[in-house]
């Protein structure tokens, strides 16, 4: 199992930090064997999506054959024309058989910086990622809580992101309140319900929502095979190892501690 957590804050040392680092140390400690990866937004230098369109062209020319010696055409696809940090986010991304996200609320969404990183998964749009098998996917919000207005739209943002990655958001942990100063968890996360899709209606039991009858035919298997958010589908392909920075990299990870073991 390869597991990627991202940390959407801008902060290295704040409440999603710490929150991300316990995720981490209990990933290890309960699944010794599996690959883990976290990117923090604040060690990345990803620049924001110019919308350009370049992706949906280079996407045309992989389609038609066009892609470079010893490249498939899925992995032309993906590519950007920007340099930066997100060519390792899109490697760790396809290696991921789990995802989860920690993100802080800023004004009831993503801050800047994890907004940049989502938006720059619009490569995958061009490609079948959306239409596939999806692979469970997990939000953690964070923030010090007051803000009357909730954290919807940052749940609609990165489920609607990662969906086109090929993964669904299958879980949403509120922290809101329940995490000090100090990165000290004061109360249990509450599982918050997700609004189901069109096509899709609420589950029983408030967890993900789940599709209709005619909704699962026509999705052809698009549906994870668990709800838990905990283990990626058995008749998922099999993945590659997940492929992670040299220490002092851009994106930590792997092994038994974060690779600069501190906070992020």
């Amino acid at each position: 199992m390869n597991r990627l957590i991202i940390v959407g804050s801008p902060r290295t040392d704040g409440r999603s930090a710490h929150l991300a680092d316990l995720l981490f140390e209990s990933c290890i400690d309960e699944c010794p064997d599996d690959e883990l990866a976290l990117a923090p937004v604040s060690t990345l230098a990803i620049e924001p999506c110019q919308g350009c369109d370049a992706c949906k062209a280079l996407a045309a020319c992989a389609a038609s054959g066009g892609a470079s010696d010893g490249e498939t055409a899925e992995e032309a696809c993906r590519r950007c024309v920007i340099d930066d940090d997100m060519a390792e986010v899109y490697e760790l991304i396809d290696a991921a058989d789990e995802l989860v996200v920690v993100s802080p609320v800023y004004f009831a969404g993503a801050p800047a910086q994890l907004k940049a990183l989502l938006d720059r998964l619009q490569p995958y749009f061009w490609t079948d990622a959306r239409h596939g098998r999806k692979r469970p996917a997990t939000l953690h919000v964070v923030g010090e809580g007051g803000d009357p207005h909730g954290f919807e739209p940052l749940v609609g943002v990165v489920r609607s992101s990662l969906s086109c990655a090929g993964f669904a958001l299958e879980r949403v942990l509120d922290w809101v309140g329940r995490i000090d100063e100090d990165g000290e968890i004061t109360a249990e996360a509450v599982e918050h319900a997700l609004a189901p899709l069109p096509g899709q209606r609420a589950s029983s039991d408030g967890g993900a929502p789940v599709p209709d009858d005619a909704a699962k035919e026509a999705a052809s298997g698009s549906v994870p095979a668990s709800a838990s958010g905990r283990n990626a589908s058995s008749a998922a392909p099999s993945r590659p190892a997940l492929r992670l920075s040299p220490e002092g990299g851009p994106v930590q990870g792997g092994g038994k501690a974060p690779a600069n073991g501190g906070a992020h």
